[in-house]
């Protein structure tokens, strides 16, 4: 943290808020920086409320149209909205809420207990509040395989934030009479994560898609319409301008095999958006462009299978 910055945290938010680990600056390990983001994600909705977006969000469609619009409805019941993958799984890279809204608070109080004395996630995933990972099924994750080269529990720990809103989902009571299950299946907005956020996988498939897409956005306009990669550059773009509410651009740093194409965005500058390529087209549309389809696709937070009948915080 810079002391002097106008973007300090903590001119935004309490330090009582943040772990020792985020305030002293010995979060270590090889995702601390998306860790301390995690940190503050939580603090910033709740005193705030609004997006919290990643800044891999390309952006395509309106905040307002993605669900803004519906959040600030005093008579619609959602007052948050998150991508869902599958189960109680959602992708936290992007989470709007209104604002002292309860569901937030208490996903950020479990989030900062897990924290509590560490300096880093590894390890993490052994506190018995998060027990119930054993039991998670994963059936319904078969739309999503990228090609991970880390061990499942190392790849839990780094999700450790997901990890606990799947346990206020699992909560049948928080322990001070908060219903945290029955507000996830009545309160919270889903956005259907692989239609709406990783449009680029869903069109070309998961094997090999951060090269693949990092060459097919370079391919000119002008060139052979005919190639099958000029069409499958046509068919991406204009997929994820009509069909997508934003694209992830992930890095996955040192969790799969295949580079993603955040990181080779990273390596390579300027190649996102090369002058008269689909690359620089996508980038154009997603500024000037207004879909015309007025609903995003969406999932039902769906019933846990099992509920936990335990406190927020009890083991």
């Amino acid at each position: 943290m810079k002391p002097n910055s106008p973007n300090q945290v903590l001119k935004f938010v309490d330090k009582e808020m943040l772990p020792e680990a985020f305030l002293s600056g010995t979060m270590d390990g090889q995702h601390a920086g998306q860790h301390s983001a995690d940190c503050i994600r939580g603090p910033l909705l709740f005193r705030y409320g609004g997006v919290s977006m990643d800044v891999g969000c390309l952006l395509i469609r309106h905040i307002d149209r993605i669900c803004w619009d519906l959040l600030a409805d005093p008579d619609s019941p959602y007052e948050i909205a998150v991508p869902v993958l599958y189960g109680q799984t959602i992708a936290n890279h992007f989470v709007a809420a209104r604002k002292n809204n309860v569901f937030i608070e208490k996903w950020h109080q479990l989030f900062m207990h897990l924290w509590n004395g560490r300096t880093h996630q590894q390890g993490i995933s052994d506190n018995p509040l998060l027990g119930f990972i054993k039991d998670i099924r994963y059936d319904d994750a078969t739309d999503f395989h990228w090609d991970w080269k880390v061990p499942v529990t190392q790849f839990l720990e780094y999700i450790a934030q997901v990890l606990c809103w799947q346990r206020l989902c699992l909560i049948r009571d928080t322990g001070d009479g908060f219903k945290s299950s029955e507000y996830w299946q009545r309160n919270i907005l889903c956005i259907d994560a692989l239609n709406e956020v990783w449009g680029g996988e869903k069109t070309l498939g998961f094997d090999g898609i951060g090269p693949r897409m990092y060459n097919l956005l370079t391919i000119r306009l002008d060139a052979d319409p005919d190639s099958a990669d000029y069409k499958d550059a046509y068919k991406l773009v204009w997929r994820l301008l009509s069909k997508s509410s934003f694209q992830k651009v992930t890095r996955a740093k040192n969790l799969t095999h295949t580079p993603h194409l955040g990181t080779l965005w990273d390596q390579n500058e300027g190649q996102d958006c090369v002058p008269g390529t689909f690359g620089e087209l996508l980038r154009y549309g997603a500024v000037h462009f207004r879909q015309k389809r007025q609903h995003i696709e969406r999932k039902e937070a769906c019933e846990p299978r099992t509920l936990i009948e335990k406190g927020l915080l009890e083991a």
